[in-house]
C-alpha cells in the first residue's frame, strides 16, 4: 500500500516534504547536540597534536562532532589557525555519484571550478576558500591549502595512477603528513587505496581489467580525455567501510599499537596516523593475510 501511494504522489510534492523532513530533522539534531565553537575546535585540535606547520590529509563529518556554532567554515578557520601558513590542509573533494563504476559510465565532465564535491558539507566549504588548489581527476579529485597545496594538487591527471606515485595520495605519503579523521571511524579512508596502487601486483583484481575514457577540463577551461582505471565492485563488496568486523579490527590495531593518536572533541573524536606508519600497517597486515577486505 505504501509503495501504491508513493507512486500516486507528484514529485514536487515530495520533494516539499523531504526539504521539511530533513529541516525537522535538522533542528532536532542541534537541540540533542553538544554546539561547539571555533575556539573550542582550536583547542580541542591543539589538544590532540595538531601543530604548526603539520600537512594534514582530513576526512570530516561536521556532524561527527556536534553543532558546529558557525557550520563548516569554523571547522576549516580552526584548523588553518592551528597548522598556520606553513602548514597544508588537504581535503578529498571527490565526485563520485554512488560508486565509481557509475560515475565513469555516466560519462559526466569533471570541472574543478563548478563540480561540486560529494563527500560532505566541509569539502564543499573549503573549495570556496582562496588560495585553495585543485587537483584533475574525474572520480578522485582532491583539493589543498598552504605551504604544499600546489605542489600535492598538480598533475593528477598525469600521474597514470588513482592514489598511487604522483598523485595528491602518494605526494602525502612523500611528505609523511598525518591523516587525519575528524567525527568518523576508521572506515572511509581513502588513503588506504594508496598502498593498493603502489603494489599492484599485491592486488590483482582491485581494478577492472579495461580502462574508461572520461573527460575533464582542465583549471583554462580546456577539455581533456583520460584513460582511468575503475575499482572492480566485485572485488570492493567487503570493503571496510561495509563490514564493521573489518573496521573494528584495523580501530583497534591502531589504538592498541599506538599508530593512531585520539582525542575527544565535542560528542566525536578526533584521531591522526602518519602516513608511513598507515602504509607501514598495511604492509605488515597484509603479510598476516589481512587486508581492507578480510580480517579473517
Amino acid at each position: 500500500m505504501i509503495k501504491i501511494i508513493k507512486k500516486i504522489i507528484p514529485q514536487p510534492i515530495k520533494k516539499i516534504v523531504k526539504s521539511k523532513l530533513r529541516k525537522e530533522k535538522f533542528k532536532q539534531f542541534k537541540k540533542d547536540s553538544v554546539v561547539l565553537t571555533k575556539e573550542e575546535l582550536v583547542k580541542g585540535f591543539k589538544k590532540s597534536g595538531i601543530e604548526k606547520g603539520d600537512i594534514l590529509f582530513i576526512h570530516s563529518s561536521l556532524k561527527g562532532l556536534g553543532y558546529i556554532q558557525n557550520g563548516p567554515q569554523d571547522v576549516i578557520d580552526a584548523f588553518k589557525q592551528v597548522v598556520g601558513e606553513e602548514g597544508t590542509l588537504i581535503f578529498p573533494v571527490f565526485t563520485i555519484d554512488m560508486s565509481m563504476l557509475k560515475t565513469l559510465k555516466s560519462g559526466a565532465v569533471f570541472c574543478p571550478k563548478s563540480s561540486p564535491s560529494t563527500v560532505g558539507s566541509i569539502t564543499n566549504a573549503f573549495l570556496k576558500n582562496e588560495n585553495v588548489f585543485r587537483s584533475l581527476h574525474p572520480t578522485h579529485s582532491v583539493a589543498a591549502w598552504g605551504k604544499y597545496a600546489e605542489y600535492i594538487t598538480k598533475d593528477h591527471h598525469t600521474a597514470g595512477s588513482n592514489f598511487g606515485d604522483n598523485t595528491p595520495f602518494g605526494r602525502f605519503l612523500e611528505l609523511n603528513g598525518k591523516l587525519l579523521g575528524l567525527g568518523i571511524k576508521y572506515d572511509n579512508v581513502t588513503f588506504y587505496h594508496t598502498y593498493e596502487d603502489l603494489h599492484l601486483s599485491k592486488f590483482p583484481k582491485v581494478y577492472l581489467d579495461e580502462p574508461f575514457k572520461a573527460k575533464i577540463k582542465n583549471h583554462q577551461g580546456e577539455e581533456l580525455e583520460l584513460s582511468v582505471f575503475c575499482h572492480n565492485p566485485e572485488f570492493h563488496k567487503t570493503r571496510i567501510e561495509k563490514d564493521p568486523m573489518v573496521e573494528r579490527f584495523f580501530s583497534d590495531y591502531f589504538e592498541q599499537n599506538g599508530i593512531s593518536k585520539k582525542t575527544k572533541i565535542g560528542q566525536g573524536f578526533l584521531w591522526w596516523m602518519y602516513a608511513a606508519d598507515v602504509i607501514k600497517s598495511l604492509d605488515l597486515l597484509y603479510k598476516q593475510d589481512k587486508t581492507i577486505y578480510k580480517v579473517n
